[in-house]
């Protein structure tokens, strides 16, 4: 049914059907985020996530080593920041609220599209930029009590999510999306398990390590269960990054981000559904405010072209 639609329609639906998995799946992560650190997380989940992709790709018959390793890696280098930053201060807001943060990469693909690549913004663009900067203020309501150094860096995390989108869409068309799956897994495998050593080896201040647990715990010891729910995790991370890969290969940046917003649907729901845990007002308008950015972002550049 897929093959019938357009390439940005079909583009559209799997990174939807993706984002939403993921939104599925990240809420998963609570059940282990007190047990290890995030870069233990990382490495373990990477354990079983090279398999499924392994599998994905003898089952799809398409390639799980990259042909062009300078954008691949570029890419990869800034999604696993991305990524590590963001899961890392997961468990120390609420998930819609970290998504948030996270998914002002619209507004950052907008700014670097301009930067590096000399598109041209419209008053409309200038528009979605200061909404979605009141957005996230509002969110992160800096200043007040609850605000902390560690509540920008999912917003330090969705400027990485950009850049690596924009590579994806401009240099990696034609790469498998397997492949650019698989060195991201790899990639955040391996840091993780630096990070986690380094960690081990030279341990922050007690006062760090109360703050942000998940941020800057060593190796940790494991029971049964931790094996079972990171399986689980990678499988739904698996097949969400497989879905979002192949979308934004299909569909131009700007276009694929008023999908992701889908994201913070699915992770709000499933925050409620197995957390109970909903945003206050301020942040549910800032949150809405973020959305009609990323709205106003893809309408003027419908009219653009």
């Amino acid at each position: 049914m897929l093959s019938n639609l357009s390439p940005a329609s079909r583009g559209a639906v799997l990174l939807v059907a993706g984002i939403s998995i993921f939104g599925f799946s990240d809420n998963l992560t609570l059940l282990v985020s007190d047990q290890v650190g995030v870069g233990q997380f990382h490495f373990s989940r990477s354990l079983f996530a090279m398999i499924m992709v392994a599998l994905l790709g003898r089952l799809w018959g398409l390639a799980v080593v990259p042909r062009h390793w300078k954008p691949v890696l570029a890419r990869t280098a800034f999604m696993v920041t991305s990524m590590l930053l963001y899961f890392g201060v997961m468990p120390m807001m609420p998930i819609a609220e970290a998504g948030a943060g996270l998914f002002t990469s619209p507004i950052f693909v907008l700014l670097f599209s301009s930067i590096l690549f000399k598109e041209r913004i419209g008053w409309r663009r200038i528009l979605a930029v200061i909404i979605g900067s009141a957005g996230v203020l509002l969110v992160l309501r800096p200043g007040s009590a609850g605000f902390t150094v560690y509540h920008l860096l999912p917003v330090v995390a969705g400027a990485s999510y950009a850049m690596g989108s924009l590579i994806t869409y401009r240099h990696l068309r034609e790469e498998s999306p397997l492949a650019i799956l698989m060195s991201f897994i790899v990639s955040i495998g391996i840091v993780g398990a630096f990070s986690t050593t380094g960690l081990t080896l030279f341990p922050v201040s007690d006062e760090m390590r109360q703050q942000a647990p998940f941020l800057f715990s060593g190796w940790q010891s494991v029971e049964g269960i931790f094996w079972v729910w990171i399986a689980v995790i990678a499988a739904g991370a698996s097949v969400a990054l497989s879905l979002m890969t192949r979308a934004y290969q299909l569909t131009k940046t700007s276009y694929a981000a008023i999908y992701e917003y889908a994201y913070l649907l699915s992770v709000g729901f499933f925050g409620w559904l197995f957390w109970d845990i909903i945003p206050d007002m301020v942040s549910i308008a800032g949150i809405a405010l973020i959305i009609m950015a990323g709205v106003v972002i893809v309408l003027a550049q419908s009219r653009s072209e």
